[in-house]
């Protein structure tokens, strides 16, 4: 038998090659300008949007009280008082201090870092604190990413002969402490034209005025862009605006020249500062400075991001990892307790609510978000600890747990955060009347809520518009963080070209490949928290699914990373 010659497909030649990515080109421009256009940008803005310029920060002089705030702090450096930067034991409280440290030390001021213990002081100005910043002779108290609410310890460091600098982002309670001054876009009577500013971001602009008077150059506040990059990723604040600038911008300064500290701690958690993401943050980063707070004292999180020599930075970063060890520890025991909790509890409709005696208090926010991952509603985490009820509440889109724990507050002896994430005390004995007020409140919410189907995508596109060019298009949209997701999209009609695998702890989530009838372009996703319905995606012929398209480093190597996030069987 005579053997034909091979002869290539058409589509196999040069020209046919080319005229190929000239159409998926094509369709890429098409899908990039159609989000643009839900996410309300221009084509006249879209260079704005996809290389935001730190030519469109806002004048930190519109913030109110920022004059006054620097003219008390030129005043502290002419005359030689010392002055103390008072932060959160969180993230955006650690990178806070860390800035402001940084930059007032680097001028020649008298400054020293203050975080209180989380356990014995609790959240906020405290009374210990105070009582630390007079025996070191401190004439200021900066609180950073606290103070808001501190009207009692406010009034206290006034007696003491020393003045407060407020420096938070979080809502203001009704009435406001007597500090010498407060520096909140949150305030009402504060102008500034962005809102959504981290505690981090607030201490930034800060900085901004103050190089300003000083007579520096721009770039002096600059180089604490990698500390409000942190920030904003950790505090899941807005990722508009001026905090879409700054994080662009923060992430870049880590790429380029991150200072020792978080060079370390990337080199710990395995990341590239080159293609560093939000969800890196959120995942690795995190929860290493946080572990400082949560298991030891926060201030070891500040030394690690202002150490200037690698060898100690090393040290310090291998040193928050193992801290982080332990509090994984807790953190699995406390969950499984909690998910444990819910199976047996189902009086609450609209709510995860638990709590435990003597929960360790560093893991109830992280808990918080696991119940929202094992159960889609807004939940909170009370610890008992000898009677002391403090609790962590964490929300889902569309919810602001903040306004809602007001509603309920005659149960609390306090609250703050924001709409996403706050932290409650609980009256003695009022931890179940409060469950029923604050389900009772998110039910109304609900119910007051359109109930039109929501909208789970972006876009309808079909499987082959899939192509590399629009993969690779679609990272300029990052980064992402709330206010600013990944883009989404429906796919009709799709077929697996591999059996789905169960993967993960327990075979919890699904590991898929799918394409289209009508095209070889495949597409591999993990469908997170989806291994409970592998059988019905198994035996699916065609399915309709939606998916989310990100970007991750894998071995070194920039690639698309895809989300099935939901799909449902067709019948045919």
């Amino acid at each position: 038998m005579t053997r034909q010659p091979h002869i290539p497909p058409a589509d196999w030649s040069p020209r046919a090659r080319r005229d190929g990515l000239q159409r998926n080109n094509g369709i890429a421009d098409d899908v990039v300008a159609q989000l643009l256009g839900l996410r309300g940008i221009s084509q006249n803005d879209a260079d704005r949007f996809f290389a935001p310029s730190l030519d469109d920060l806002h004048d930190p002089s519109r913030m109110r009280d920022m004059d006054r705030t620097v003219d008390r702090l030129i005043r502290a450096q002419r005359e030689g008082e010392r002055i103390m930067a008072y932060g959160d034991y969180d993230v955006d409280g650690a990178t806070s201090v860390s800035l402001i440290l940084d930059f007032l030390q680097n001028n020649g001021f008298d400054v020293i870092p203050y975080i209180p213990d989380r356990y014995n002081e609790g959240y906020g100005l405290s009374s210990q604190g105070i009582a630390a910043a007079s025996q070191s002779g401190c004439a200021i108290i900066i609180t950073l990413d606290c103070g808001i609410r501190a009207t009692e310890r406010v009034a206290e460091a006034n007696a003491a002969g020393i003045d407060v600098i407020i420096c938070d982002h979080h809502l203001p309670g009704e009435d406001m402490p007597d500090a010498h001054a407060i520096l909140n876009p949150k305030h009402p009577e504060c102008e500034y034209p962005f809102k959504e500013l981290s505690g981090c971001g607030v201490a930034f602009k800060l900085t901004q005025a103050l190089t300003e008077r000083i007579g520096l150059s721009p770039m002096s506040a600059y180089d604490g862009l990698d500390l409000v990059a942190l920030s904003i990723a950790s505090d899941l604040v807005e990722v508009t605006g001026e905090n879409r600038v700054l994080l662009y911008h923060g992430l870049r300064a880590i790429s380029k020249n991150s200072r020792p500290g978080i060079r370390a701690l990337l080199q710990v958690v395995h990341c590239s500062p080159d293609y560093l993401t939000v969800r890196d943050i959120i995942s690795r980063v995190s929860p290493r400075i946080n572990a400082a707070g949560r298991m030891s004292r926060a201030t070891e999180a500040v030394a690690l991001l202002t150490e200037k020599e690698d060898a100690k930075a090393n040290e310090l970063a291998l040193n928050l990892d193992r801290l982080n060890q332990v509090r994984r520890s807790y953190d699995a025991q406390v969950t499984q307790d909690a998910i444990n909790q819910l199976a047996e509890r189902e009086e609450f409709e609209h709510i995860n609510i638990v709590w435990g005696e003597n929960w360790h208090r560093g893991v109830i926010g992280i808990v918080a978000t696991r119940l929202i991952e094992h159960r889609y509603r807004p939940s909170i985490v009370i610890s008992d600890d000898d009677g002391v009820l403090v609790g962590s509440a964490r929300s889902t889109p569309g919810l602001d747990i903040h306004d809602l724990i007001k509603a309920c507050s005659v149960h609390l002896e306090q609250f703050g955060g924001h709409s996403m994430a706050a932290g409650i005390t609980v009256k003695a004995g009022q931890a179940d009347a409060f469950a029923r007020a604050l389900d009772a409140a998110v039910g109304e919410r609900l119910a007051a809520i359109s109930k039109r189907e929501p909208r789970y995508f972006d876009l309808e596109i079909p499987i082959s518009d899939c192509s590399p060019e629009l993969l690779g298009k679609l990272r300029k949209f990052e980064p992402y963080g709330p206010g600013a997701p990944a883009p989404v999209f429906l796919s009709r009609d799709v077929r697996l070209s591999l059996p789905p695998k169960k993967v993960g702890k327990d075979g919890r989530h699904l590991r898929v490949t799918f394409t289209s009838a009508d095209s070889s372009q495949a597409l591999s996703a993990v469908g997170f928290g989806l291994g409970h319905r592998f059988e019905a995606l198994s035996s699916a012929q065609h399915l309709d699914v939606v998916f989310k398209v990100e970007t991750e480093c894998y071995r070194g190597m920039l690639q698309p990373r895809i989300t099935l996030l939901d799909f449902w069987t067709k019948r045919h």
